[in-house]
């Protein structure tokens, strides 16, 4: 067996062993010192060698920025040639923020579900309100089962992500409302006056609430958005949620601020915050009911077309569910068509996540293009250009554009929005 030496610093390298810092054992001389000539090297390059290094990589610091500026400047793979702010130049890109929505549940006093909604924020002092039956199925490895199930069986978590992928939406955010929640969250802005479509039954079956104009202390709230008759459809109770909603926005659009249920910027609260004044659009899952479940318990399926059409209703543009809605460059080549948004909004309707609005490099495009760089993405860009009811469809063998696919609006659009306008009997189903 043989016994390897200890490695030495190497005399020239900085990062060997320092003077103050001499191992155990270390060969010196007869004062306790090391040899006088390896320390002079050493010193040599802390003295010299590392200052010069060091002024070095200074003065190269400005060469090398304006080298990085210049390469992304001059570059057009997925880069801006230069940053363009007036939003009527050619140039002009924006990154389009997707609408914020908020899923809210409601849970019964067993932590069963009781109740979806989808609040969402269209615009400044806008938005809209979507009701999901708690029966509505999903499809899931072994079969379809009611998001009901999924919630008691699975979690808010996999709620969240299976209604998530029924409606192609990503959630801004979302809560779960106790029953015992809501009359501290109703109660800076109660009484809620209510116009209540239908009577609402008690537990024990007797009317509770009148058909008509009623008044909601903090108490009431829970028993009159769970209330519903032995043989009362759930589609009939979610009528009778949104008149509650409406009336609770109402109440807090009347009221000002220290009606909204703290905190006031996030969460539930933001939503409220911006809906209590603002106009708000209320929408129904469009549904169709379907055999009930081994309970007994109502269950409905989705109507695909209507459903789309009710999520754009409220969510003009909507974050995709991961691995959902083809991601689109929205430029508009014409110079009239504002950045393309109102044509944006159409093709989130048929599916798309608009990431960027803005204008092309030029105007003067006569003919709208729309370019998909992967071929699994062509299927959607012909569906887009149905949407649209213009252009040609365009295969680029560009291998790093930052979204799916990019529309460049041309005169044949702004042709078909204005006859559009002037023609009231095809104005429907066409964009812009």
């Amino acid at each position: 067996m043989t016994t390897a030496s200890p490695p030495t610093a190497d005399a020239t390298d900085p990062s060997g062993p320092s003077d103050e810092a001499a191992p155990a054992g270390a060969a010196s001389d007869e004062g306790g010192r090391r040899p006088p000539g390896r320390r002079r090297v050493r010193s040599r390059w802390w003295r010299f060698g590392y200052p010069v290094a060091l002024l070095v990589l200074l003065a190269a610091i400005p060469l090398l920025v304006w080298a990085g500026l210049r390469a992304i400047l001059d570059s057009t793979d997925g880069q801006l040639v230069k940053r363009v702010t007036d939003p009527a130049a050619p140039g002009y890109e924006a990154v389009l923020e997707p609408t914020p929505t908020d899923l809210v549940v409601a849970v019964g006093p067993d932590g069963s579900l009781d109740s979806i909604l989808v609040v969402a924020l269209t615009s400044d002092g806008a938005g809209g309100v979507l009701s999901v039956p708690a029966g509505t199925v999903v499809p899931l490895p072994g079969g379809q089962v009611s998001l009901r199930w999924i919630y008691d069986e699975l979690g808010p978590e996999a709620l969240r992500t299976s209604l998530g992928e029924l409606l192609d939406l990503t959630f801004t955010d979302a809560q779960v409302v106790a029953s015992t929640e809501w009359a501290r969250l109703v109660g800076p802005a109660a009484p809620i006056t209510v116009d209540s479509p239908d009577p609402v039954p008690g537990a024990d079956g007797e009317e509770r609430f009148p058909r008509g104009e009623v008044e909601l202390g903090p108490q009431d709230v829970w028993p009159y958005i769970s209330g519903q008759g032995a043989s009362e459809s759930d589609l009939n109770r979610l009528v009778r949620v949104q008149a509650f909603w409406r009336g609770w926005l109402a109440a807090i659009g009347e009221a000002g601020a220290g009606a909204v249920p703290p905190p006031a910027d996030v969460g539930l609260g933001r939503f409220l915050a911006t809906l209590g004044p603002a106009r708000v659009q209320f929408e129904t899952l469009p549904v169709t009911e379907i055999t009930p479940d081994a309970a007994g318990n109502e269950q409905f399926e989705a109507t695909p077309d209507a459903l789309a059409d009710a999520v754009a209703a409220i969510v003009p543009f909507p974050e995709g569910a991961p691995g959902g809605r083809p991601r689109v460059r929205m430029l508009d080549g014409t110079g009239v068509l504002d950045n393309g948004v109102a044509a944006a909004i159409r093709l989130a309707a048929a599916g798309a996540q608009i990431d960027v609005v803005g204008n092309a490099r030029s105007f003067g495009q006569e003919t709208t293009q729309l370019v998909y760089y992967d071929p699994a993405f062509a299927e959607a860009a012909e569906r887009f250009r149905d949407a649209l009811g213009v252009g040609e469809v365009v295969h680029s063998e560009q291998t790093n554009a930052a979204t799916d696919l990019t529309v460049v609006l041309g005169e044949d659009y702004v042709g078909r929005t204005r006859g559009a306008v002037a023609s009231p009997s095809t104005r429907k189903g066409q964009g812009g």
